[in-house]
């Protein structure tokens, strides 16, 4: 479900061949996110559906980061968020090298607990991805900048996980998924305390109509 959330404004990001307000942060680290999970769910041989849905959305992810970088002006700014998750990834995955193969000296439980403190961290920087442009949004009280669907299924999605977790008595997958949902309600009441502008006119526009068109029918 996260996996495909991009899809409706990096399928106008592709047909306007311009990015607008819409920011690489998040669907760079969906892909940082999904990394992280694939290694640590073949750790703990959670194939389905932890593996099989994280792939899914390293491969997603790829795909809009290169629909971004084509409708893109600013490539120096991709350039230099896709360079600081390549770092982060590149640690974890030389600690997922060393752990696994034993020479950290430590045991597989305490390899598993590691990536999963690892994993849990990125999934809470995903999670608060959105956020970047809050400031913004409350100083200029628009919230066009806020990518309202993408929020709203982070939201759902970290409160599917929860619920998962909280069957499958899985921590790791817990604690961040519940920080998520706090994340992403904040977000959805920002955006309704702070609606876009251009809903603001529009709903403005549309009631002259409406109080016209109320009052021929009621004639």
């Amino acid at each position: 479900m996260v996996a495909l959330s991009p899809a409706p404004d990096f399928w106008h990001i592709y047909k306007n061949r311009s990015t607008g307000n819409v920011s690489i942060l998040p669907v760079v680290m969906i892909f940082c996110n999904c990394y992280a999970w694939v290694l640590y769910a073949y750790q703990v041989s959670n194939f389905v559906p932890l593996f099989t849905i994280c792939t899914v959305g390293m491969l997603t992810s790829i795909m809009f980061g290169s629909i971004y970088y084509r409708g893109s002006n600013d490539h120096a700014y991709v350039h230099k968020v896709c360079g600081v998750a390549f770092v982060v990834l590149a640690i974890y995955t030389l600690y997922y090298i060393l752990g696994t193969s034993g020479v950290t000296n430590q045991s597989d439980d305490a390899v598993e607990k590691t990536l999963g403190i690892l994993s849990d961290v990125i999934n809470v920087v995903l999670n608060a991805s959105p956020l970047e442009t809050m400031k913004k949004v409350i100083q200029t009280k628009d919230a066009s900048t806020i990518p309202i669907i993408l929020s709203t299924i982070f939201l759902v999605n970290a409160a599917v996980w929860v619920t998962y977790a909280i069957a499958d008595d899985d921590m790791f997958v817990l604690l961040p998924n519940a920080l998520g949902v706090l994340f992403c309600i904040a977000q959805v009441v920002l955006y309704l305390i702070y609606l876009p502008r251009n809903a603001k006119k529009a709903s403005a526009s549309m009631s002259p109509d409406f109080v016209s068109l109320k009052e021929n029918s009621a004639v």
